[in-house]
């Protein structure tokens, strides 16, 4: 059951206990209290949901992937208990478009990725028409949106980078700055409301990633198939004098 909600205002969550209550209507008590789990992908606001549930700041939170180390106990009454828990992202994201967005979107932490990269990525996505304007109202680049759209992506994030001052001595572009300059405008909203991706692109993209992932998974098969064969039949070869008796002249 889904129910749209803004994790910071207390009227509609509210409704997601409600919800609990529906969902498993004979737990309530001392001897069958609520347990209710919070999971999801990292920097999506579970923190903020249960601080804003509890009416105070119980669960550290930031706009950064990763700032949940530890699950932890959150008691919203005698019989309603919360766990918080760490972010999790799937073991091997195998989609290339939706893990450029989940790090655009702030879900995987900076260790992980390369800004400039995703920055990159980003910035194709706003070229398109729709979010071009988006780009010049906030960078203020003198281009109008085919002018942008037309734009390497790499100029474009130099182009940003003069505008914003992020330079470096002899009139070089600092793009790492840069590149944390747009994903931090993205991440903000400073740029506007943008969706990185629509359900029948990703459904193609889907498609597609499995395609390589059967490919990926015969040739594995075939290489152990391949190490299996080769491995059949081995033995240690007997040693040049082990394979004759001494000759009992030569001792």
């Amino acid at each position: 059951r889904a129910l749209p909600l803004d994790a910071s205002d207390p009227a509609p969550t509210r409704k997601l206990i409600d919800a609990c209550h529906l969902l498993a209507p004979n737990r309530g008590g001392m001897a069958k209290p609520m347990r209710v789990l919070i999971c999801g992908v990292p920097n999506v606001g579970k923190s903020t949901l249960i601080n804003t549930l509890s009416n105070k700041r119980q669960a550290k939170t930031g706009d950064e992937a990763g700032i949940t180390k530890l699950e932890q106990r959150i008691t919203l009454a005698d019989d309603f208990y919360l766990w918080d828990t760490p972010g999790m992202l799937w073991p091997r994201i195998t989609i290339e478009q939706s893990g450029y967005h989940l790090a655009a979107s702030g879900a995987v932490g900076r260790n992980a990725y390369d800004e400039e990269l995703v920055a990159l990525e980003l910035l194709r996505r706003l070229q398109q028409p729709q979010y071009a304007p988006l780009l010049e109202a906030r960078y203020k680049l003198g281009l109008d949106a085919g002018a942008l759209a037309q734009m390497h992506d790499e100029e474009l994030l130099e182009a940003i980078g003069r505008k914003r001052g992020a330079m470096l001595g002899g009139g070089r572009t600092n793009v790492q700055k840069t590149a944390e300059i747009v994903l931090t405008d993205c991440r903000t909203a400073t740029l506007g409301r943008v969706t990185l991706e629509l359900p029948d692109e990703f459904d193609a993209w889907s498609a597609a990633a499995a395609v390589q992932e059967a490919e990926r998974a015969a040739r594995l098969d075939a290489r152990k198939s391949s190490k299996s064969k080769s491995g059949k039949g081995r033995g240690r070869a007997p040693r040049a004098d082990a394979a004759a008796p001494p000759d009992k002249k030569a001792r």
